[in-house]
């Protein structure tokens, strides 16, 4: 068996945003955009480092609907960027390519040099817009693999697959657009969120054996080298060998499902325990939801990454609901709850702790359900139904309020009717987390307030010792949390909740459930008076509301 400990990760579809390297202007991201604009001009194409440079540049879902060729070559130069972005950082044991993916994988590893890389994405996308049926489509699954296939069975057309399997209950399936839109009903008619991607072909299905082999005819020439690091495909199933035919593995692919999940919980169980997402598509998330006890980081954007910002983040920083092992949708064990006093420190003299994120409480709610209950920990999600999924009644849900009080100290906070109308751990964890940050940053507090009065000794001792302020969140690390606490609350894939996706038309969230998750919002950013702008509703997108909360956050803390 091997050992290995940190695993890279380098996304396919998703990976690409607007201006991902905007300010980065180093030699070895240089180099990346400059071979894959020439590589473009040799298939009469104009360049895409405008697109990964300028962030203006068209979103993925403009570039679905208008040059998916140009969308797929910045895919791949995202994913070759951020490993050199996160080798800054970093040395990986073991590099793994999410779908297209693998082909960024194989040249970071150098089984195909940089410029024979780009072109093989472009022979592939020249093979797909040749030869791809343009009725098909994808549609992302809350199913285990298994139940997934069931529903592929039901629908009876040999063209429909599970393309890939990303978590224990995210599963793709793509197919023909009638097929997908009736295994979509069926997901609905049995209460399984169905969620459409935004993606230009049917990825991993039969309905592209005929792009497939045209793609394979026009690689022919280009030359595999000899791998200089260790490759794991979750496609093939398993480490990949110097002697494997990595051009025919690369033309299997579009046809052949992802095996994300199992590839995962075998890195995991050979020894990985760091795993570091090169780029921002969400592949972190997924094996948070995957594998328990891991360190999940992903590489900044810009010059953020020159400065460290791709190492492992605190729990208290602006990135830890979407980056640290502690997450919404985190399986990592909780640390013990005497290291995560949640108001006040030990010893008064001694410096103050953050604020707790929501993040960490939500861990520690796992593990003090999962206790209480006989349940294993990774049973119990942060957006799993209390009373649904989990078959708490109200009864027991008033019972473990009294444990959750006593655990967080929350005293007469526990009172409001609040916390026990919460459905789910993440939604309690959001709220435990804005009052207990409440009680410690507001030292103007009313004296009147019971609560306050038991907490003003922390509140002077934090006001005493607290450090100088942190720097406010770039609106990209902004829009990150956003996409997390948008994808937990609505129980879509974090992939589908992209900054540029109208929230009405692409999302399906109408103004009444815009105003509900603008109160989350609100909450997750400490947004207080500021979120009754009527400026905050109005944005029609993610990116446009983390540059408002981003504008407005020096103010409103």
């Amino acid at each position: 068996m091997m050992v290995v400990e940190t695993v890279f990760l380098l996304p396919g579809q998703g990976g690409y945003t607007p201006g991902l390297f905007a300010g980065d202007d180093s030699p070895e991201v240089r180099e990346v955009l400059d071979t894959a604009d020439r590589v473009a001009a040799e298939f009469g194409r104009g360049g895409v480092s405008h697109l990964l440079t300028r962030t203006d540049a068209p979103s993925a879902a403009d570039l679905v609907r208008s040059d998916s060729f140009a969308l797929q070559l910045a895919v791949f130069t995202a994913a070759v960027g951020g490993f050199r972005i996160a080798r800054r950082q970093h040395t990986p044991d073991v590099v793994v390519g999410h779908s297209m993916g693998e082909i960024a994988a194989l040249t970071v590893a150098g089984a195909f040099d940089l410029a024979d890389g780009a072109r093989l994405v472009c022979h592939r996308s020249e093979a797909l817009l040749a030869h791809c049926p343009s009725d098909g489509g994808m549609v992302a699954l809350e199913l285990p693999a298994a139940r997934a296939a069931h529903l592929v069975g039901a629908v009876a057309d040999r063209r429909l697959a599970v393309a890939v399997s990303n978590a224990p209950r995210q599963t793709v399936v793509a197919g023909p657009d009638e097929a997908v839109a009736v295994v979509a009903r069926l997901a609905s008619a049995m209460e399984v969120q169905a969620t459409r991607l935004n993606a230009p072909f049917p990825f991993h299905s039969p309905m592209l054996a005929v792009a497939a082999e045209a793609f394979g005819e026009a690689v022919t020439a280009v030359r595999q080298h000899p791998l200089r690091a260790t490759v794991y495909s979750p496609v093939a199933g398993g480490y990949l060998q110097d002697d494997t035919d990595l051009k025919a593995l690369l033309v299997r692919q579009l046809t052949t499902p992802v095996r994300f999940l199992a590839a995962v919980r075998e890195l995991h169980a050979d020894g990985a325990r760091r795993f570091v997402e090169c780029g921002r598509a969400g592949l972190s998330g997924l094996v948070r939801r995957s594998v328990p006890d891991v360190d999940t980081t992903r590489t900044a954007q810009g010059r953020a990454a020159e400065a460290g910002a791709s190492a492992p983040l605190p729990a208290a920083s602006t990135e830890a609901v979407a980056t640290a092992p502690a997450s919404t949708e985190a399986v990592a064990t909780a640390p013990a709850a005497a290291e995560v006093a949640p108001v006040a420190p030990a010893v008064p003299a001694a410096p103050a702790a953050p604020a707790v994120s929501a993040a960490d409480v939500l861990d520690e709610l796992r593990e003090l359900y999962a206790s209480v209950l006989g349940y294993p920990v990774e049973v119990i999600t942060g957006d799993a139904d209390l009373e649904a999924d989990l078959g708490i009644d109200s009864l027991k849900r008033a019972e473990m309020l009294g444990k959750v009080s006593a655990h967080f100290g929350l005293g007469e906070s526990a009172v409001d009717g609040r916390f026990v109308a919460q459905p789910t751990l993440a939604d309690l964890a959001a709220l435990i987390s804005e009052v207990q940050g409440g009680a410690v940053r507001t030292p103007a507090a009313s004296a009147a307030s019971a609560p306050a009065q038991a907490l003003a000794p922390a509140a002077a001792a934090v006001a005493a010792s607290a450090p100088p302020a942190k720097p406010a969140p770039s609106a990209a690390d902004v829009l990150d949390e956003l996409r997390e606490l948008y994808a937990s609350v609505l129980g879509y894939p974090v992939e589908v909740i992209t900054g540029d996706a109208d929230l009405e038309a692409d999302l399906g969230i109408d103004s009444l459930k815009r105003a509900e998750m603008l109160g989350k919002v609100s909450a997750h950013f400490g947004l207080g008076e500021s979120a009754v702008d009527g400026r905050f509703v109005a944005q029609p997108t993610l990116a446009d509301l983390a540059d408002l909360i981003t504008s407005v956050q020096p103010s409103a803390r």
